[in-house]
C-alpha cells in the first residue's frame, strides 16, 4: 500500500514513532504499517478496542462521553488518539473508529460513518467520514484516508 510506505518512510526520515488505537478497523491498520519494510523502526504498537469498555480500560475514554456521544463520535476519537500517545509515548496517533454496516446502527448513524483521530505536536485533528460500500470495502476505505492524512501530517513539518 503506497500510503503506508510513505507513511514509514517520513517517519524514518524524521526519527519519530507511530501507535495505532482502532474499533472499526480493528487491526487493518496497524498491519498496514507493518506490511512496510523497515516498519520495527517505528511502529511502537497497537491497540485494538472494539468495545466500548476496552476503550474506556485502556485508552481512558470517558465512560460518561461514551454513553452520551457513543463510540461513533469525534470527542471519543480525539480521546482515543490522545490515550494512546499517552500510554504509548509515540510522537503520532492514529485512531479510528465508526460503523461500518452493513445497516445503520440502532441510533440511527448510517452505515460508513467514520472518525479519524491524529495526535500530533500536542494537537488532536479528528476527522469524519461517510464512506460507502460493504463493511470491507468501509474499514479499507478508513485505513487509506487515515494514513493518508498521517503522511500530510508528516510532510508538513
Amino acid at each position: 500500500m503506497e500510503s503506508a510506505k510513505k507513511v514509514v518512510k517520513l517517519l524514518k526520515e524524521q526519527k519519530l514513532h507511530i501507535s495505532t488505537a482502532e474499533s472499526l478497523t480493528g487491526g487493518m491498520l496497524a498491519s498496514a504499517i507493518v506490511d512496510i519494510e523497515g516498519a520495527s523502526n517505528v511502529f511502537k504498537e497497537g491497540y485494538i478496542t472494539y468495545s466500548d469498555d476496552v476503550k474506556h480500560k485502556v485508552l481512558g475514554v470517558s465512560e460518561n462521553d461514551l454513553k452520551k456521544y457513543t463510540a461513533v463520535s469525534s470527542i471519543v476519537a480525539k480521546q482515543m488518539a490522545e490515550g494512546t500517545v499517552k500510554i504509548t509515548g509515540s510522537d503520532i496517533a492514529v485512531a479510528t473508529t465508526g460503523y461500518a454496516g452493513p445497516d445503520a446502527a440502532d441510533d440511527g448513524t448510517k452505515a460508513g460513518t467514520v472518525y479519524i483521530g491524529i495526535f500530533y505536536k500536542g494537537e488532536t485533528d479528528v476527522r469524519k467520514f461517510c464512506f460507502n460500500g460493504d463493511r470491507n470495502s468501509v474499514r479499507k476505505q478508513t485505513v487509506i484516508k487515515a494514513l493518508t492524512i498521517t503522511s500530510e501530517k508528516l510532510s508538513n513539518v
